[in-house]
């Protein structure tokens, strides 16, 4: 069967977007993890890059036309298994056979989502098939061999996707791995929720982000990075799609280890922010993971205290009102985040985030931070980068004095919290820098 190729969710408010520029043809092959088109937002152009090695087909967007998020816009059939011209020729004459490659303008914009009509059309044909799942995920489930059926699906109106697909696998494989009462009890805790933001070639980098965050946070810094590298992001527990199951920081360390070490059990470059960057530190000290670099932006854990009006308020705030001074705290420009990302916090979130309230009561009591990373930086084996920003109001950036001269220290005299979105280009230059120097 040909792989489909979605127009992709790029930003954490997107659900729209438009094809700017295609960078193959009709007929083409292609190779995966090869950009394949950009796409452009109201925020970002970025380049997607093809899903699957083969020959790619119907490529029958219009450019510059908006488009929902989830939408077909291409086919790839692997090598020798596409149809004929003459397939083409009589798709093309029958009534309701689809979009053809001369759709119009007026057409396109009228088209309902392919990813829906394909779920229709699926449930119409095969009347036990209730549930509901974007193509991709019953691609990942038919090549896994997990039954989409036993799994509770995260999308609209329960909607099965790609990552719940990625989950329930992930399960499975721990679940094999752990024999006896042991295993058992290991294998009932729900695995940390991750996704690979890009697939390719060569070691991966391992996004981390900060605390009331998720791994969708660093879509924005990825639009500008161009990283070259496969990346995968990571939701720490209590966070985004991770259940609150630690009970101290080296737990949450314990929990991303073991996520990391059957997802990718390969070298990685480790990337974090804030929360996200003493995590990373952690596990840069774990010999089965084989990090290769560490790169830290505005980590915590370096000092003894933190911003407790942030760390108490975010998890609470229920409205916009609520929620924008707050985010006015984590930038030096407030512009950088503005209203679609307040508007985004909000709906991603539930009125009172339980779980993560406990996270900041656990790791961050009264203002303090109840972990130190700096010992680790004392018998640090592998190269590594610190970026602060000099006006953070969050977590002090005096607190990356006095570590090693090993370590490269880029401070940021007009930045605050998040110098990866304030300066995302500049910032993506250093940790290429990094990952260079550790080949």
């Amino acid at each position: 069967m040909p792989t489909e190729v979605i127009l992709p969710r790029v930003d954490m408010d997107m659900s729209e977007g438009r094809i700017s520029r295609w960078y193959v043809e009709e007929g083409a092959s292609v190779t995966k993890g090869q950009p394949i088109f950009e796409i452009e937002t109201e925020k970002a152009a970025m380049e997607v890059e093809a899903p699957a090695s083969g020959v790619i087909r119907d490529l029958s967007v219009t450019l510059h036309v908006p488009l929902p998020v989830g939408s077909v816009i291409a086919l790839i059939d692997a090598e020798g298994e596409g149809t004929t011209d003459a397939d083409h020729r009589d798709a093309a004459k029958t009534p309701g056979s689809g979009t053809s490659p001369a759709m119009s303008l007026r057409q396109a914009e009228r088209a309902p989502p392919p990813v829906q009509a394909y779920d229709e059309e699926c449930a119409a044909d095969d009347p036990g098939a209730a549930q509901r799942a974007t193509p991709l995920a019953r691609r990942l489930a038919r090549e896994t061999g997990i039954d989409i059926f036993s799994i509770e699906g995260s999308g609209p109106k329960g909607r099965v996707q790609g990552e719940d697909v990625e989950r329930a696998r992930l399960e499975s494989k721990a679940a094999r791995s752990m024999p006896g009462r042991a295993g058992a009890a290991k294998a009932s805790r729900a695995p940390l929720h991750f996704q690979w933001l890009r697939r390719g070639e060569g070691p991966p980098v391992i996004l981390i982000h900060g605390f009331g965050a998720d791994l969708n946070a660093w879509r924005l810094f990825l639009a500008s990075a161009r990283l070259g590298s496969p990346v995968l992001a990571i939701d720490l527990p209590g966070h985004g799609g991770s259940a609150a199951n630690c009970a101290s920081f080296d737990a949450m360390v314990d929990e991303v280890a073991a996520t990391l070490q059957a997802e990718s059990p390969v070298a990685l470059h480790l990337a974090g922010h804030s929360l996200g960057g003493a995590v990373a530190a952690a596990l840069s000290r774990r010999e089965a993971l084989k990090a290769l670099s560490l790169f830290l932006v505005a980590p915590a854990g370096l000092g003894p205290d933190i911003n407790d009006d942030f760390i108490s308020g975010f998890p609470r705030a229920r409205s916009a009102a609520e929620l924008e001074p707050l985010i006015a705290q984590l930038v030096k420009d407030p512009a950088v985040l503005g209203p679609s990302f307040i508007k985004a916090t909000l709906q991603q979130r539930k009125d009172v985030d339980v779980a993560l309230e406990e996270v900041g009561a656990l790791l961050f009591p009264g203002g303090t931070q109840s972990f130190s990373i700096r010992s680790i930086f004392d018998h640090l084996v592998v190269p590594a980068k610190i970026v602060v920003g000099a006006q953070d109001q969050i977590i002090p950036s005096r607190h990356a004095r006095g570590l090693p001269g090993e370590v490269a220290i880029h401070s940021f005299p007009k930045l605050g919290h998040m110098p990866h979105l304030e300066a995302p280009i500049v910032i993506a230059r250093l940790l290429k820098e990094l990952m260079r120097s550790a080949q």
